[in-house]
């Protein structure tokens, strides 16, 4: 059997028969089949020759004896083999690409997403697919869009090519593989092979591309390159690799007019998941040791979407910022200035966003719940026949409590609504919320969150 399957051939597992029908897909190492199996429809990729190789085999066996670390992974199912053992190949579920949409044609500009939402929760189901997979021993060793997928309405995600995962304990430098951009650069410089610390830094250059439409090594060392060859590149994420936001060095910064689409987001973000980016770009750029860990970017990706709201003069969506509330911004696309905040809800020094339409999840609640991010915990009730009085909605299973006007503690159960008061105090569990009305501010100053 060659390199090439024809439609209508057949191939076979130990116990299991797939019938060729359309080639979907390929790539340097072979391609990529739509397979049947009865009524069932699979992906196939069957590797050329040049890569069906021993080791190949044994790394594949691996990973479907291993199992899947979560149904965000698109794993291997079963090896098979034609009439020829000079080719194999293995089967994994299809992709439904209706609904998911490969990261490569986002940032080509082919989906537009209106809300951040998604794409916040695209990046934490990232994180936590990675975390899930290291936490098995493993590392991914090339994460880059072309193998990450996204539900844009939903954002799920898919995580496939898991043949490039293997065990988290790769010792010889020459082992390297990757994608220029997304490999740390201590790969890049050819002193370590791909690492779960390794791949935190392919994570942290996925989210600030997904949250900036720009890298967050490309700009004007990038620009001024006049011939992209493999020293150059080698150069500008290997060697010499700066932040284009770095704090203290400023060479690297957005060009205006040619490379600047970061420029319209990176303002707009509160100040802590700034200086997250700043850490994973400037210590974690430099020290393996110090990357920023999956749980603590679902952490901040949770409380980064409580922070959403909109502005209330042109619906744009946009973030509430603790640490900038004596400094009102301006909208983005309205430009005019943020006088108004909705209702917020504080606990601790957590501040959340009580929108029309906002509903909180577990993780943003309880700290102790970080990756619990898709059980909603409340949401924002609006009376049907008075739009002005909001209150929030118990959608979890603790009982809530709050003293009432008369000054009886009152019990609320899943279902339940709390109106929204200046100052209440509600017992969410083991936890405190105190929730603020919203208010008018004025443009010159205003009070800072209590």
């Amino acid at each position: 059997m060659s390199d090439l399957l024809k439609n209508g051939e057949t191939v076979s597992s130990f116990e299991r028969r797939f019938r060729v029908l359309k080639e979907i897909g390929g790539g340097g190492q072979g391609n990529v089949y739509l397979v049947s199996e009865g009524d069932s429809m699979y992906a196939l990729k069957w590797y050329n020759q040049t890569s069906s190789t021993a080791d190949q085999f044994r790394a594949i066996e691996m990973l479907i004896e291993k199992g899947a670390p979560s149904d965000k992974f698109i794993w291997p199912l079963a090896i098979v083999e034609g009439e020829s053992k000079d080719n194999f190949g293995y089967i994994m579920p299809l992709i439904d690409t209706k609904r998911y949409t490969k990261l490569a044609h986002f940032f080509g500009g082919e989906v537009k997403v209106k809300r951040f939402e998604p794409i916040i929760d695209a990046c934490i189901r990232m994180a936590h697919g990675f975390n899930e997979l290291h936490l098995s021993g493993l590392c991914y060793r090339d994460i880059s869009f072309g193998n990450l997928f996204v539900d844009f309405e939903t954002g799920d995600v898919l995580i496939c090519d898991n043949d490039n995962v293997t065990f988290d304990s790769l010792e010889k430098a020459e082992d390297i593989w990757g994608t220029h951009g997304f490999m740390a650069p201590e790969v890049v410089r050819g002193e370590v092979p791909p690492s779960s610390q390794t791949d935190l830094f392919s994570l942290a250059v996925v989210i600030f591309r997904m949250l900036h439409l720009q890298h967050p090594l490309q700009g004007k060392r990038e620009y001024d390159i006049e011939i992209a060859d493999y020293e150059a590149l080698v150069d500008l994420y290997g060697v010499n690799p700066v932040f284009i936001y770095d704090p203290v060095d400023e060479t690297n910064r957005p060009v205006k007019g040619k490379k600047d689409i970061a420029d319209a987001y990176w303002p707009y973000y509160p100040d802590f998941i700034r200086k997250r980016f700043i850490e994973a770009f400037t210590v974690g750029l430099q020290d393996s040791n110090h990357r920023v860990r999956e749980s603590i970017w679902i952490q901040d990706l949770s409380r980064l979407r409580a922070s959403l709201m909109y502005c209330y003069d042109c619906g744009e969506q946009l973030f509430y910022d603790k640490a900038n509330i004596n400094h009102p911004a301006h909208c983005p696309k309205c430009k005019k200035s943020i006088s108004t905040l909705p209702p917020r809800m504080r606990i601790g020094d957590r501040v959340m966003i009580l929108s029309h339409d906002t509903t909180l999840f577990t993780s943003q609640i309880k700290d102790s719940n970080i990756m619990d991010y898709d059980s909603p915990y409340l949401k924002v009730e609006v009376h049907p026949r008075h739009p002005d009085v909001w209150g929030i909605k118990n959608l979890s299973d603790e009982t809530w409590r709050y003293q009432n006007k008369e000054g009886d503690m009152k019990e609320i159960y899943k279902e339940g609504v709390i109106p929204i008061k200046e100052g209440l105090e509600v017992y969410l569990g083991d936890l405190v919320a105190n929730l603020r009305i919203g208010i008018k501010r004025e443009n010159k100053s205003a009070q800072a969150e209590k």
